[in-house]
């Protein structure tokens, strides 16, 4: 024969589950006489359901919940506490995520134009900016027009008359223009592409100081010198600057499977003494990211017969060096020129045997591409990943890179 149990003492089964769980949740921040009193409720109750008394387990029910609710006035469920909690674990989730499994780059310069993009800027004579379609077709491109007419008179301070930082939001680095009476003026640009394709040394009437090969890019980088004077209403900028690319890059792979000769790559520049070295190199800033293409792996031999990069004896067969080498400097095919001599801005070497655990990197653009063929190879502790996918913006780069 089967006995059913009446509601209420289920209902009374599960409000002591809940009690007892409350008194473990809760123990080491409840006052000792509230504890005290929640636990004596709660043995009433586990006499009043032996004793299957009805009426007492009701007056039970009212009595605990209305006690436990009271127990911690001053940590009573809170909307905003919850959401901060929840907001932290997101944070530790996400940056978890990009320690150990993805992260997301920019790319700076234009060492792998065509196939990636780094910040670039065309002047322009006419004032560039749009209305308010045009402005959010320069988001969804991920570029922004410039036109700077200084709001000030007066003289620029005498020492870095121009500094750069980054970043205002999160995608766009720019620059200040400083007066030595503490006046500054915001642009919207890096310096490189201020002070050389912006013409900003043009517009200030300065003489540019050329401090050589001084990025990666292998570009010359204009100092604007101190003591200039600026005439307020005077232009200083005027053009258009597109971000560089954004892209994903997987950190997870090589934990499990060796680079693969080809693939567009990101490394450390820590400990490699050609970039070191160079005077480019700021020990305040530390080792920074680069992105190139995976040109050589361990042991093997690598030749430039320009156009064409020879690995072991055989010209480069993979779908990216092919692309590169499909042109020449003068006749470029869809942007790409091939492999510079090494004579060339970007050269350096003729032919290198890579040893254990040396991986050797190139840009795409060869000719405007600091790499392995200036400062050597890259250690294996040095990668970080493959480059994955470009997700911002949404130009035709946009999507798995290759």
């Amino acid at each position: 024969m089967f006995f059913l149990t009446p509601r209420y003492l289920k209902h009374a089964k599960l409000l002591h589950k809940g009690v007892t769980r409350f008194i473990d949740y809760k123990r080491d921040l409840l006052p000792a006489a509230k504890l005290e009193e929640i636990c004596g409720l709660r043995r009433s109750l586990e006499q009043a359901m032996k004793a299957r008394d009805k009426t007492r387990l009701q007056e039970l029910n009212e009595e605990i919940n209305k006690v436990c609710e009271k127990a911690l006035p001053e940590a009573a469920p809170s909307e905003i506490a919850d959401n901060v909690e929840v907001f932290f674990v997101a944070i530790v989730i996400a940056l978890g995520i990009r320690g150990y499994i993805a992260q997301p780059f920019q790319i700076p310069t234009g060492s792998m134009q065509p196939t990636l993009n780094g910040i670039t800027a065309q002047a322009t004579a006419e004032d560039p900016r749009p209305g308010l379609l045009g402005y959010l077709g320069s988001f969804l491109t991920s570029s922004r027009q410039i036109h700077v007419v200084s709001d000030h008179s007066g003289y620029l301070r005498d020492e870095e008359p121009v500094t750069e930082h980054k970043y205002w939001l999160i995608f766009m680095p720019y620059c200040k223009l400083h007066f030595k009476d503490g006046h500054t003026i915001d642009i919207m640009a890096p310096y490189s592409q201020l002070t050389n394709e912006l013409q900003l040394a043009k517009h200030l009437r300065s003489q540019p100081v050329l401090t050589g090969n001084d990025t990666p890019d292998m570009k010359y980088r204009v100092v604007i010198q101190g003591g200039i004077k600026v005439e307020k209403g005077q232009l200083l900028a005027s053009g258009i600057v597109q971000n560089g690319d954004h892209v994903l890059v997987d950190k997870f792979s090589y934990h499990f499977r060796s680079p693969n000769r080809g693939e567009v790559f990101v490394f450390t520049t820590k400990h490699i003494r050609g970039i070191e070295n160079s005077s480019s190199f700021d020990p305040r800033h530390g080792s920074q990211h680069y992105i190139k293409r995976l040109a050589g792996l361990p042991g093997d031999k690598l030749e430039v017969k320009s156009p064409k990069l020879f690995i072991n004896g055989v010209e480069a067969q993979e779908p990216g060096f092919q692309r590169v080498m499909q042109g020449t400097y003068e006749a470029p095919v869809d942007g790409y020129r091939g492999y510079s001599d090494p004579g060339a801005i970007g050269g350096g070497i003729s032919k290198i045997d890579l040893g254990a655990e040396q991986y050797f990197a190139m840009g795409d653009n060869s000719y405007s591409s600091s790499d392995s063929r200036s400062w050597g190879s890259v250690p294996e502790r040095n990668l970080v990943g493959s480059a994955l996918f470009c997700y911002w913006p949404l130009t035709e780069h946009w999507g798995l890179i290759k």
